[in-house]
């Protein structure tokens, strides 16, 4: 368990923070001049270049700070990288579910009405399992342990989805 214990501060943080942190700044409408959509055909009007300007710096700071204070790691361009990685990674993720869903006439933050259990899956685990790949390649994580990774990150993602549903946050589950 302690060779995951750095993942936690590397990974799941970042990610955590920065997916936080941005749904703060969409949910108060911050930064507007750069809340444009990437492209309304292909991803409909959620995916934003603001997302892909704020996230991965949040990411990056916050994989360097975390590592930087609790792990006492040097490595702070690194660490910042990876952060920053991860960022994209994320974002990107999410880009090829949006597109099939604009396909099929989905709207933003809904669900196929035959096929809403599995859509769930794919909306919570889509930038989760290329934000993992990511990592994969650029760490020294293991297959099992990046499997590891995946199954935790995605529990509490599922959670913190509620959670911010609950808190009026986020709109939708």
């Amino acid at each position: 368990m302690e060779k995951f214990i750095p993942h936690i501060y590397t990974f799941i943080l970042p990610l955590f923070l920065g997916n936080l942190i941005h749904m703060f700044i969409v949910k108060g409408n911050y930064l507007q001049n750069i809340a444009k959509p990437l492209s309304i055909a292909l991803f409909g009007s959620g995916k934003t270049y603001r997302a892909f300007i704020v996230m991965p710096p949040i990411c990056g700071i916050s994989s360097l700070v975390l590592r930087s204070l609790i792990l006492h790691d040097p490595g702070y361009f690194w660490s910042f990288s990876v952060g920053f990685s991860l960022g994209i990674a994320y974002l990107i993720g999410e880009l090829p579910n949006s597109f099939v869903k604009r396909r099929l006439g989905i709207q933003p933050g809904q669900h196929h009405s035959r096929y809403k259990f599995a859509q769930y899956i794919v909306d919570k685990s889509d930038s989760l399992i290329i934000s993992c790949l990511v990592y994969f390649f650029i760490s020294d994580i293991s297959a099992g342990t990046t499997l590891i990774l995946f199954a935790v990150s995605f529990v509490i993602h599922i959670f913190f989805s509620w959670l911010l549903v609950q808190i009026r946050i986020k709109k939708s589950f």
